[in-house]
């Protein structure tokens, strides 16, 4: 299932936002997602709100957002900048690199608080006709303090190499298929290695309205040992660009 996933990463091709990169224009923005965590993992058997607003324009994009249910809050801060002298601009596409960033918080009442930062560096295709695909690759730093250890143990400290690839296709008339394949998504900052793997499939109107949704697993130690499936998510969004 591995081999068949990240082939089609390379048949089809996330972006938050669809043609700023290519065309010099400033996009912003407003999203809204309910998410259903089934019955895997810490979050098992939850429903999940969250709400992002970003914006992008040729040389950077950032994005804000925040997650929510009875039991955890999640807030995250993400940005990527273009670097003026690794811009490549052809007849029907773009190529760039560039370097990133994310700052991430996490609280579980009366279990646990985390901080995430990651360094990224950043390549990006994207194609006239739609067709983007971005890799990340970098750094991450992870701060955590456990309630019932934390006045034994103030703060636990880790840090791993991480990476992802999104890879995004809309066609003309409006229909959008993407993937992504990682070691984290935009809430879930686990340990080295502990991949996630998502589809989705999205319809863009022209009115700058998107409505998606996307199946998401994440597999504990998905590397090193016989899979198993930690995490399943189903989301639901809806997007408004402006």
């Amino acid at each position: 299932m591995k081999k068949y996933f990240l082939a089609l990463l390379f048949a089809f091709t996330f972006s938050f936002v669809s043609a700023e990169f290519n065309d010099k224009k400033l996009t912003k923005f407003l999203e809204f997602d309910i998410t259903s965590t089934t019955n895997r993992g810490i979050e098992r058997n939850q429903t999940l709100f969250s709400g992002e607003i970003g914006l992008a324009h040729t040389w950077g994009e950032g994005l804000l957002g925040i997650q929510g249910y009875k039991d955890a809050f999640d807030f995250t801060m993400q940005g990527n900048g273009w670097l003026p002298f690794a811009s490549w601009n052809f007849e029907t596409a773009r190529i760039a690199i560039g370097l990133g960033g994310i700052y991430h918080f996490q609280r579980y009442k009366n279990i646990s608080s985390e901080h995430d930062f990651l360094f990224d560096t950043v390549f990006r295709y994207h194609s006239d006709s739609g067709t983007r695909v971005t890799f990340y690759g970098g750094y991450a730093w992870k701060t955590t303090q456990i309630e019932a250890l934390k006045d034994y143990v103030p703060y636990i400290y880790d840090r791993y190499l991480h990476a992802k690839i999104q890879v995004d296709k809309i066609w003309e008339s409006g229909f959008e298929m993407y993937l992504e394949h990682g070691l984290h998504d935009l809430y879930r900052y686990p340990l080295f290695p502990s991949p996630h793997y998502l589809i989705g499939f999205a319809y863009n109107l022209e009115n700058g309205l998107r409505f998606s949704g996307d199946v998401s697993m994440r597999i504990v130690d998905g590397y090193t040992t016989p899979p198993y499936i930690d995490s399943l998510l189903v989301k639901f969004a809806t997007r408004f660009t402006f």
